[in-house]
């Protein structure tokens, strides 16, 4: 009676999923919907099929709100320092981290309850694969976050001197950020589409102070805001702008090699593990095995 039960629960649950995947696809927003009442026509007919990707991540959005950690404000900030933002940006990766730890449970479990294996130990497995994949992708994402921030800390030096140029030209610094974010952008760099970033939300009636706290606040990198809090601080005060940079870049500079340097003197304690699990093993071997197959041979002619 459980197998059925449990099956039965499976399937249900599946055909619930696919079912709010289909309607959430088809259904037409409340903003199309008013444009056909204004205009009389059908705006479905003028759409275009949307995209592959596009499916997609309306699949993974209507499947968000069901996931656990909707409320996670640490998921959120993490998700920004990824560089994955937007108003559906939760919503996608939550549905994307479900849709990953419950489909490879629910592919491990209906079978083995449909053979008719025993319930517990299935399920129990299936428990623990839905946490380990669980676990897997909130590591992924921690590990986008690191790795973005680590090239943003990386090339903020470079900028800086690229700034110091665009400042001892003659540009302003707004001009000076809007040169540096296309620059920088121009090259998959993600400081530049941040600078580039800071630059739209400029022109667009946000003063120059709340773009610089916010572009320092929502990538999580130390460097990026003690940077921002410089800048604020200079122009509050009226220092030349360009000498201020400068030094900060010596400064960053400065701090990059420490920590290559840092990196370097870490090198010996990282290897000590595979050098005494894979490589002596196979050095006593390599060396000692033919002295010990010799003293093996020269102690059967001694015992004789």
């Amino acid at each position: 009676m459980e197998p059925i039960l449990i099956t039965l629960t499976s399937f249900a649950l599946i055909t619930t999923l696919v079912l709010t995947g289909y309607y959430a696809l088809t259904s037409e927003s409340p903003l199309i919907r008013r444009l056909e009442t204004m205009t009389g026509q059908s705006a479905q007919a003028g759409r275009r099929t949307p995209a592959r990707g596009g499916l997609v991540r309306r699949a993974l959005v209507a499947l968000g709100p069901y996931a656990f950690g909707t409320g996670d404000a640490s998921l959120t900030r993490t998700l920004s320092f990824a560089g994955l933002r937007g108003s559906n940006a939760m919503l996608t990766f939550l549905g994307a981290r479900t849709l990953f730890s419950f489909g490879p449970a629910l592919i491990y479990l209906v079978p083995q309850i449909s053979v008719g294996k025993p319930l517990g130990p299935a399920l129990m497995r299936a428990i623990l694969l839905w946490a380990g994949m669980h676990a897997l992708a909130t590591y992924l994402l921690k590990r986008r976050a690191r790795h973005r921030i680590e090239l943003i800390t990386r090339g903020l030096p470079d900028s800086l001197d690229l700034m110091v140029i665009c400042l001892e030209a003659g540009l302003s610094l707004n001009a000076t950020i809007a040169r540096v974010g296309e620059e920088r952008a121009s090259l998959n760099d993600p400081l530049g589409d941040e600078f580039k970033q800071v630059s739209l939300e400029m022109r667009g009636g946000r003063t120059r102070e709340d773009a610089l706290r916010t572009l320092g606040a929502r990538n999580g990198c130390d460097d990026l805001k003690a940077l921002a809090a410089l800048v604020i601080q200079s122009d509050r005060l009226g220092a030349s702008m360009a000498k201020t940079l400068r030094a900060h870049a010596d400064l960053l500079r400065t701090k990059r090699r420490q920590r290559a340097e840092e990196a370097a003197r870490k090198l010996p304690i990282k290897m000590l593990f595979p050098l005494a699990v894979l490589i002596l093993p196979a050095l006593f071997v390599v060396v000692a095995g033919p002295a010990i197959i010799i003293l093996k041979d020269f102690m059967k002619v001694m015992s004789r």
